[in-house]
């Protein structure tokens, strides 16, 4: 049954939301004037919400290990995500050793002793990796490499309707698994979620796969073959839940409803915006092989 007071809220935040996200991920107002690297609106609102889905999850660690100085990850995830947007990139290897260090000292300093250091130190960084493998991924898209995947357009509101596609399916596939879930929900199938059931499940699968997979035929860069859309899309329709299952695992330790209040109806950032920070890097890795394997 849909709670229609959660509804209202729901549709009071997306109908003023879906434009805006669109003039976002399309404008092309530089907000970096003299600046050899143009930065656009879209990027700088993923790095907002990476690091205030980062800081939900803190705050949910913070009800566990109240004395902390968790905000130093932060730290670490924001310069790193800025290093890499400037065409700065400081090689993994030594920023992950960077995060492993500073989520040490915060253990060893502020963490008592026999209160669970090592507990407390892997929260924190699976955390922080997760979201800086998400926020990187979702940056990519605004890359030239991505948009070449599909047709280029004069017109400012849809030149990166590729990212529009990839965001819209996952976003789809979240709502129709939400709406024919609660209408025609019988079968559940997870006690990480309980109220999540097949049939939203498959609903929300095929919305983003046929979403995907159509739009790809009519917008794909006509070098690439029609059926990479079909793949593109079981990706989507796949990750997009299993991001959502992978919220309400956190939401779960945790002991929680929701990872915040901050969007009417949805929740926190990580409620509403989880599917897509595991759907993409997943599709992004599928491109990458796809490069590798077949040029």
């Amino acid at each position: 049954m849909i709670d229609k007071k959660n509804l209202k809220k729901r549709l009071a935040f997306a109908i003023p939301a879906i434009p805006v996200g669109w003039w976002l991920i399309n404008s092309n107002f530089v907000v970096t004037p003299g600046l050899s690297v143009s930065i656009f609106p879209g990027q700088i609102v993923t790095l907002i919400l990476i690091i205030m889905g980062a800081w939900e999850y803190i705050n949910l660690l913070s009800s566990f290990f109240p004395k902390n100085a968790f905000w130093l990850s932060i730290l670490w995830l924001g310069f790193v995500l800025i290093t890499d947007l400037i065409g700065f990139s400081i090689p993994i290897k030594f920023s992950l050793f960077a995060l492993l260090l500073i989520v040490a000292l915060e253990a060893i300093v502020w963490g008592k002793k026999n209160s669970g250091r090592w507990r407390r130190a892997s929260l924190c960084f699976s955390a922080i990796v997760f979201l800086y493998i998400a926020g990187g991924s979702i940056l990519y898209m605004f890359d030239n490499n991505f948009l070449s995947l599909f047709k280029s357009y004069n017109h400012e509101m849809l030149s990166r309707i590729g990212i529009a596609i990839i965001v819209g399916s996952i976003f789809m596939c979240d709502t129709m698994a939400y709406f024919i879930g609660s209408i025609l929900g019988k079968h559940h199938y997870s006690n990480i979620s309980p109220n999540k059931t097949i049939e939203g499940s498959v609903a929300g699968f095929l919305t983003a796969f046929l979403l995907c997979s159509i739009f790809w035929i009519f917008f794909r860069n006509i070098d690439y073959p029609w059926y990479m859309g079909i793949f593109m899309g079981i990706i989507l329709g796949i990750f997009a839940q299993i991001g959502d299952l992978l919220v309400s695992l956190i939401k779960r330790y945790f002991k929680t409803k929701d990872a915040s209040e901050i969007i009417p109806g949805h929740g926190g950032i990580l409620d509403r915006f989880g599917s897509i920070f595991v759907a993409v890097p997943a599709l992004n890795f599928f491109l990458w092989i796809s490069e590798k394997l077949f040029g």
